[in-house]
């Protein structure tokens, strides 16, 4: 009886406490049997490409087995079942859509038990989009220029892949051109599936392509290789209008073929901004090379869209120099809209993660402008320019410029009084307001000038730093800003012929002046 009293006494413990935990454990199981049934799915509308074979996906999760079945036509899913868990369904398309965004139909999916359902509508967009951005690379050539700035021009892509992932609107397609060498250079396109960008290979390009499907590399320095290249995004995004980012001659309108004067040109630095990089001060960017043989010049571009037969919403250029009257005037017949810096870029470039969603859809000029004096204000180095030119008002600008040159001639001696947006010496870019209001006494008529100039550049669509920054001789106040530059002024080796060979000059000059 002694070795048996602690299995009784056992015993007697638990009938003591079954009293005590039979609610707990009818409460439990109550609880495990009243856990609902559970189906979801990642996305209740989804929207394939408009090309054939374009697919998607979405994820599935599901408290127990599951089917799906699928309503309408012109796509297919798969799988059609699943297990308990999560799981992916692929969509695809099985024709291209040649018209305007349609409705293909819905998948229902439904717990084997039957208890749930939910359901994902199916669509394809449009083969049209409404609006198609270029973000255009260029080599810039040498190794210092491509070992410095590649890996920016890499963050503006990767910073535009955020917008696209998160924001982007579906009308719109992103394109990027990338030259990762002179010989090479890629195609592809960025969009956005399941929340996450994905880049979608185009074309290649190599100079003596030796492999199968890659491309003779155009030559983009001609108008002939830049229409090319844009025939080629016609073709694959076809679009209602059309935008780019553009790295090109980071010099303005200066002729690339200006280079050769250096060395005849009196007076001029005997290195250009971008040989005064160092590592004991601030980088700035220049696409288009750093010798003739890889800069586009203005009338190379603006031809090479003509030939496309495209206009541009707005060109870009995230380089030096480029808000310009001079090439806004080159490429007034081609584009809505120049944006661009009167000064050097700092090499991290136009702010694409703050600025880049207002690229894409309706252009916002004015949040453009403010975004970029945002950043800048902000910035490690807060020097940064630019302006928007609405190139619909520059004919109206240069008729009214002409009547001034006519009556008036700029003393030279008020040189120094302007306002300078660059490092050189002479200077080759001045501030086109402040420029006029020196040279045209007649107050009617510089009235008239300047009321036409707001509508060129309003007010919205320009801003600027307190300081403006050179690699050539470092920081530089500004006084006045106008948003746009003008070189008639300069007495530069580089500008004092070439700029009479412009569209500008010869619009806003009598024959032989």
């Amino acid at each position: 009886m002694a070795i048996q009293q602690p299995q009784t006494a056992g015993i007697q413990i638990i009938r003591l406490l079954l009293p005590l935990l039979a609610p707990a454990l009818l409460l439990a199981c109550k609880k495990e049997s009243r856990t609902p049934p559970e189906l979801t799915a990642s996305r209740d509308t989804v929207v394939l490409r408009s090309d054939a074979e374009s697919s998607t996906t979405f994820l599935v999760t599901a408290s127990g087995p599951w089917q799906l079945v699928a309503t309408g036509e012109g796509f297919t899913a798969d799988p059609t079942t699943g297990p308990a868990g999560e799981s992916l369904v692929t969509l695809t398309a099985t024709q291209a859509n040649d018209g305007r965004r349609r409705e293909l139909g819905s998948v229902t999916l439904s717990l084997a038990t039957g208890a749930v359902t939910t359901s994902v509508a199916v669509a394809q967009a449009a083969a049209v989009a409404q609006q198609t951005v270029l973000m255009y690379f260029p080599w810039s050539g040498g190794a210092t220029a491509s070992g410095a700035l590649t890996s920016y021009f890499r963050q503006n892509i990767a910073e535009m892949e955020r917008i696209v992932a998160e924001e982007a609107p579906e009308e719109c397609r992103l394109l990027v051109y990338f030259m990762e060498s002179a010989s090479s250079a890629e195609l592809f396109e960025i969009y956005r599936d399941n929340d996450e960008a994905v880049r979608l290979p185009l074309r290649r390009y190599a100079s003596m392509p030796e492999e199968e499907g890659v491309q003779e590399l155009p030559a983009h320095t001609t108008a002939e290789g830049i229409a090319s290249i844009l025939e080629e995004v016609r073709t694959t995004a076809p679009a209602q209008r059309y935008a780019m980012t553009i790295g090109c001659h980071g010099m303005g309108w200066i002729p690339a073929s200006a280079s050769a004067l250096r060395a005849n040109a009196a007076r001029e630095p005997e290195r250009e901004y971008w040989e005064y990089a160092s590592d004991d001060r601030p980088l700035t960017r220049w696409f288009g090379g750093t010798s003739a043989r890889y800069q586009t010049d203005i009338e190379m571009l603006a031809a090479g869209i003509a030939a496309a037969g495209m206009t541009m919403e707005y060109i870009l250029f995230d380089d030096c120099y480029m808000s310009s009257v001079e090439v806004a005037y080159a490429l007034h017949e081609v584009a809505r809209h120049l944006i661009g810096s009167t000064s050097e870029v700092m090499a991290v470039g136009f702010p694409y993660a703050t600025m880049g969603h207002y690229l894409l859809g309706e252009p916002d000029y004015a949040a453009i402008c403010q975004a970029f004096y945002d950043f800048y204000m902000g910035y490690m180095y807060p020097y940064g320019t630019i302006g928007v030119t609405n190139c619909s008002q520059l004919k109206a600008l240069a008729a009214i410029m002409r009547r001034i040159n006519d009556t008036h001639t700029f003393d030279a001696r008020q040189l120094d009084d302007l306002q300078r947006l660059d490092g050189y010496s002479p200077v080759r870019f001045f501030d086109l307001g402040d420029y006029v209001r020196h040279l045209c006494t007649d107050a009617a008529l510089l009235a008239e000038f300047e009321e036409q100039l707001e509508r060129t550049v309003p007010e919205d669509f320009r801003r600027n730093t307190p300081m403006y920054y050179s690699m050539t001789n470092g920081e530089n106040p500004i006084y006045t800003f106008s948003g746009i530059t003008t070189s008639d002024p300069s007495i530069s080796g580089y500008t004092i012929e070439a700029k009479r060979t412009t569209a500008w000059w010869q619009a806003t000059h009598a024959e032989g002046n």
